[in-house]
């Protein structure tokens, strides 16, 4: 894990609140107070309480438009709770489901996630309510007792088909207990549930396939559903088993399916351009330029494809071309930015100042959106003066809490901490919680930055004064703690984001790096980290913890394989700065010095790829 003060890149949830209110976020019949306790429920001696549950929430039934735990993850709502299951048709819930609801929230805070997940998936199998079932799903997966938590999943699907969520997640537990069958039936279900949208339902399906641990079954079962859909007559199924192949290395064979999903619709943009990609990847670069020239000719308003090509385009030393490409644009505010963005890069600063003096001789519709994307410019070309006065005009509308943000740092970065520290006082004025907490976090980076650590510690704990429990203020104030060498601080505030919502992969991640790195409790790091992974094993920040926590234990092979697979990920120097460590003590000093020295090209400030090298005598 890197743990970066200055940068927030993970997305933090909102946290079920155990007490004094509903446990499914005011949605629907269990609502009672988690009591502190220290000692292990028992069926005997929680029986007693359960009239004075019944009579506290058994009969509320109130509307809600929340998921049941109201977090991200793999089992995270995009949909309706709902979906499925009319609640004023469900049965009241009876007592041993709600005695097993909340033995199972008292186990689990606890820290015995194991008979925690017993005790809801017994709860998940009796009870009619599908948020139960999710729940039962959620904490057997942060257990790691996959059987249960397929279990769990196949039930919360047959509560809630419709949920498309909930089909996930039974897909991805069941490949990892070795349940195909069930898995391949349940992407049988995504495909006729989605086929209003068979490009999204053909990514869904490809994208959980690829996560299968026998890549080999996952291909036999992608090959079955496209013979049941349309076989080699679907452009879309093929197009998606293409990015399969793709994905597992396959890539001469993913350019044929590419390559025959266009002679079928031969008029789809990003059939070429996907083909493009490709070829690139194969290093074909004129079959890549033909592909991606067809692709813009198809669609030559769309961003993306135009910024590929354009890209492509640069590196066969086209640069005239690539930027006629971009010129081609529809003139928004955002390909302004992108024309900007682009010309810098290729070394035409002149250009970019030009496009970017026109930002205030030319009128857009939405004024907001001008001012924002002439602020992003002005800092990108390092007129921080002038970001700032753009960044005062945005004064409404989404950007408004970014662009006043962005103003603070600026005018701190240049040197006038006291009037940044005023900007952020006066937006928690307002009365919007999202906007008081951002403020809170923003003046905190702004004094690390300025080497005041214990001000900005200080500060979140008057943060959490007014906003207790909150995870973004708890994760911010751990990451300073430790900054601060204040290792217990930290694990109080990251374990009290974990007993809010187990399946917060941040803190779990960051804690058990912290264990690992500075306290030296591997054994329970690598249970956390290992947690983490489990919930987003796509995410090279946690990734690379793995690969930290097995280097600490002596598993060189094991922590090089981790490793090598995060910074494939993120070109992150901090990962380069593990990589590079992993390597030169398995004696492989000549790439490490590679890995290292490409790194401080992307990053020559920085401190923790910096401090690697010198302590082993290989200073940049």
């Amino acid at each position: 894990m890197t743990v970066n003060i200055k940068c927030r890149k993970q997305v933090f949830s909102c946290a079920i609140k155990f007490a004094d209110g509903d446990w499914f976020n005011n949605s629907k019949r269990v609502s009672f107070v988690i009591m502190k306790v220290t000692y292990c429920f028992t069926k005997s001696n929680l029986k007693w309480m359960f009239p004075l549950v019944i009579l506290l929430g058994a009969c509320a039934h109130q509307p809600t438009g929340q998921s049941a735990a109201g977090q991200t993850g793999p089992a995270q709502h995009s949909e309706s709770t709902t979906a499925g299951t009319d609640p004023s048709m469900l049965e009241p819930t009876s007592t041993d489901v709600m005695f097993r609801v909340f033995a199972g929230e008292v186990l689990g805070a606890q820290g015995d996630m194991e008979q925690a997940a017993n005790e809801y998936l017994e709860a998940a199998m009796e009870s009619e309510d599908p948020e139960i079932a999710a729940r039962a799903t959620r904490i057997a997966m942060v257990a790691q007792a996959w059987q249960h938590a397929a279990m769990a999943s196949d039930r919360w699907v047959l509560l809630q088909p419709d949920n498309i969520d909930a089909r996930q997640t039974a897909v991805r537990t069941m490949m990892i207990v070795g349940d195909y069958v069930g898995a391949e039936h349940h992407l049988n279900g995504i495909i006729q549930q989605m086929s209003h949208d068979p490009t999204r339902a053909w990514s869904v399906v490809t994208g959980l396939l690829t996560t299968a641990t026998n890549i080999d079954k996952a291909g036999k079962i992608l090959d079955r559903l496209i013979d049941e859909n349309g076989g080699q007559n679907n452009a879309q199924a093929l197009f998606a088993k293409s990015h399969f192949l793709a994905r597992t290395g396959k890539l001469d064979e993913a350019r044929q399916l590419a390559e025959a999903a266009i002679t079928l619709q031969p008029g789809q943009a990003e059939f070429h351009a996907w083909a493009g990609r490709i070829a690139v990847n194969l290093e074909h670069d004129e079959e890549a330029l033909d592909y991606y020239h067809t692709a813009w000719k198809l669609k030559a308003q769309s961003q993306p494809i135009a910024m590929a090509y354009a890209q492509l385009l640069k590196r066969n030393d086209e640069i005239d071309a690539a930027q006629d490409v971009l010129a081609g644009l529809e003139d928004s505010p955002i390909n302004r930015f992108a024309r900007i963005a682009f010309a810098l890069d290729s070394d035409r600063r002149e250009l970019a100042e030009k496009v970017y003096s026109e930002f205030s001789e030319v009128s857009f519709d939405d004024l907001m959106e001008h001012a924002f994307q002439a602020a992003q410019a002005a800092e990108l070309l390092e007129h921080k003066l002038e970001a700032a006065d753009w960044y005062e005009k945005v004064v409404r509308g989404e950007r408004a809490l970014v662009a006043a943000l962005r103003r603070a740092y600026l005018t701190a970065d240049s040197g006038d901490l006291d009037s940044a520290r005023k900007q952020l006082a006066r937006l928690r004025l307002q009365h919007d919680s999202a906007i008081v907490k951002e403020s809170y976090l923003a003046e905190s980076e702004i004094l690390v930055d300025a080497n005041q650590a214990e001000d900005s510690y200080q500060l979140l704990t008057s943060a959490l004064d007014v906003m207790p429990d909150d995870p973004q203020l708890l994760y911010g104030r751990a990451m300073i703690a430790v900054e601060l060498d204040r290792f217990g601080d930290a694990e109080l505030d990251l374990r009290q984001i974990i007993d809010l919502n187990p399946q917060n992969a941040a803190a779990l991640n960051a804690l058990g790096y912290t264990l690992a790195d500075r306290v030296g409790r591997y054994e329970e790091a690598e249970h956390l980290i290992r947690a983490a992974y489990n919930l987003q094993p796509e995410e090279a920040s946690i990734i690379d913890s793995m690969g930290w926590v097995a280097f600490r234990q002596g598993r060189l092979r094991e922590a090089e394989d981790f490793l090598r697979d995060a910074l494939a990920r993120d070109n992150n120097p901090e990962i380069a700065a593990h990589l590079g460590e992993v390597l030169w003590t398995s004696e492989q000093k000549e790439e490490a010095l590679n890995i290292w020295n490409t790194a401080l090209v992307t990053d020559p400030e920085n401190e923790v790829l910096i401090e690697t090298m010198q302590r082993f005598g290989a200073s940049p």
